[in-house]
């Protein structure tokens, strides 16, 4: 039965082929049997043709010779892509492999498999991977296998492999992530630390491990996304095309975001993540004016949030995108509900963790959201969205009056990526706040660079749906010294 399933595609073939075969040899007898006996008795059949079991024989060869090409072609395909379980499951998928103990002490070795044990249920909890389970995994323990050949035999496209070293005090653990698929490097870590409280230690390098590993396989799903052709990409491929334009938010990277999606939406009207994702992007838009209708948008997305959460009320991913979504358009309740059970879900989710904290500032609640910004930046240092948590950090910190804070918040963010608006937008906010007008000023004209369209005027209405009528200190400060140049999108 295995093999039938995994021949299912070559068996239908084969199918295919018998019944035209078939259905020729039937028309073909038929034909001649209806022709006319004098226009019969002038035609002369070759000779190998005169005996029905030739005829029999010819055919049973052509469909042996067309079985072989079908399974060669399967054989090549296989060779080519060995990467079953993605195409299965629509996920990249990925296999961990048991960190190798460079010791002899059997305490190393324990802790190296249960690190290892660990790595694979975080990552088992993030929806966007498959992830093959530890009993296929520790088949390779105490090998060097061939990273080519594991990625052939499990059917997966990344492998992680490491190992594990006490160096007097301290421990030591290397983690790298491989394509199989051409045995390339992708990401490399080495953690070092002391050995003072060994399950605080495992938890931290566990924990660090599987969020480093979710952003970079994530990462570099965005990069083979993006260097395939649009018309060769399955629906999970565009959504991360446009989580690619997602990822930089500034008003053309919103916009192409928004087709890709509607396109994966065409090839499969309920994928989920993408009705969510396409909800988050049109939500984004209306709340930093890059809309003609920001009324018209936000109603669009409310519409495909439900439906999202109808068919996956508890996917993290479809929770996180919701969320943020209720969160940019004066929903603040609701999207702190929806990121909270993303956060249950999906423990080590930093960008839910953010997004709620945006979500509580927005509700009121600064001091409250403050921690849960700062933890993602703990738990994803290396995020290529690092200028999105410093950019909401740079708000919460403003709320709460602690200015000279958020502008090194600001600061920090512009190091990351300095094109979203909102980022200078909030260093003006926070300079405005301890006193530095001309600081303040620099930081809108820069804004006015990273936004063609941005104003006073414009601002005036991303706010009002941002923050309903909450959150009025950037305002308050910023109003009174706002350039004249920049007041109205018209004078612009």
């Amino acid at each position: 039965m295995e093999w039938l399933a995994s021949n299912e595609t070559s068996l239908s073939a084969i199918a295919a082929i018998i019944a035209i075969i078939a259905g020729l040899v039937v028309v073909v007898r038929l034909i001649w049997t209806r022709m006319p006996s004098q226009a019969m008795s002038q035609v002369k059949r070759p000779a190998f043709l005169s005996d029905w079991r030739n005829i029999a024989l010819i055919c049973l060869t052509v469909f042996g010779l067309l079985l072989l090409g079908i399974f060669a072609l399967d054989s090549d395909d296989s060779n080519t892509d060995g990467d079953v379980n993605s195409a299965l499951s629509g996920k990249p998928s990925v296999a961990v492999l048991p960190l190798t103990s460079l010791s002899d002490d059997p305490e190393q070795a324990y802790l190296a498999d249960g690190i290892t044990e660990d790595v694979i249920t975080l990552l088992s909890r993030n929806p966007r991977f498959f992830v093959i389970a530890r009993n296929s995994t520790f088949a390779y323990k105490g090998q060097s296998p061939d990273i080519r050949e594991v990625g052939e035999a499990l059917g997966v496209r990344y492998v992680v492999e490491g190992s594990l070293r006490k160096v007097g005090e301290r421990l030591r653990v290397t983690v790298q992530l491989i394509d199989t698929r051409n045995g390339q490097h992708l990401w490399a870590q080495q953690y070092d630390r002391a050995l003072e409280n060994i399950f605080a230690l495992q938890d931290e390098i566990t924990n660090g491990i599987a969020v480093a590993l979710g952003d970079e396989i994530f990462t570099a799903e965005i990069a083979r996304a993006s260097s395939t052709p649009t018309d060769n990409l399955d629906a999970w491929g565009l959504v991360m095309r446009a989580s690619s334009y997602l990822a930089s938010f500034n008003r053309k990277s919103v916009m192409a975001a928004e087709p890709l999606l509607r396109e994966a939406l065409v090839l499969d009207p309920n994928y989920a993540l993408a009705k969510a994702e396409l909800a988050r992007s049109l939500c984004f838009r209306a709340a930093n004016f890059y809309s003609d209708d920001p009324t018209r948008d936000i109603a669009e997305a409310y519409g495909l949030g439900q439906q999202a959460l109808e068919s996956a009320p508890k996917d993290p991913l479809a929770l996180f995108a919701i969320g943020s979504c209720y969160g940019f358009t004066g929903r603040p309740q609701e999207a702190i509900r929806l990121l909270e059970k993303a956060i249950v879900k999906q423990p080590s989710y930093a960008l839910a963790m953010a997004a709620l904290g945006l979500s509580l500032a927005f509700d009121g609640q600064p001091a409250r959201g403050l921690p849960h910004i700062e933890k993602a930046l703990v738990v994803s240092p290396q995020s290529p969205q690092t200028y999105l948590f410093e950019t909401y950090r740079a708000g919460t910190l403003c709320e709460l009056g602690r200015y000279a804070e958020a502008e090194q918040a600001g600061l920090n963010g512009l190091k990351s990526y300095d094109g979203w608006y909102w980022t200078w937008l909030n260093l003006a906010w926070a300079r405005a706040g301890q006193g530095d007008v001309e600081g303040a000023k620099q930081a809108l004209y820069s804004a006015k660079e990273a936004e063609p369209l941005f104003s006073l005027e414009l601002v005036k209405q991303s706010t009002a749906i941002l923050f309903k009528n909450k959150g009025k200190d950037l305002l308050v400060r910023l109003e009174p010294i706002w350039p004249e140049n920049l007041l109205t999108t018209s004078k612009n």
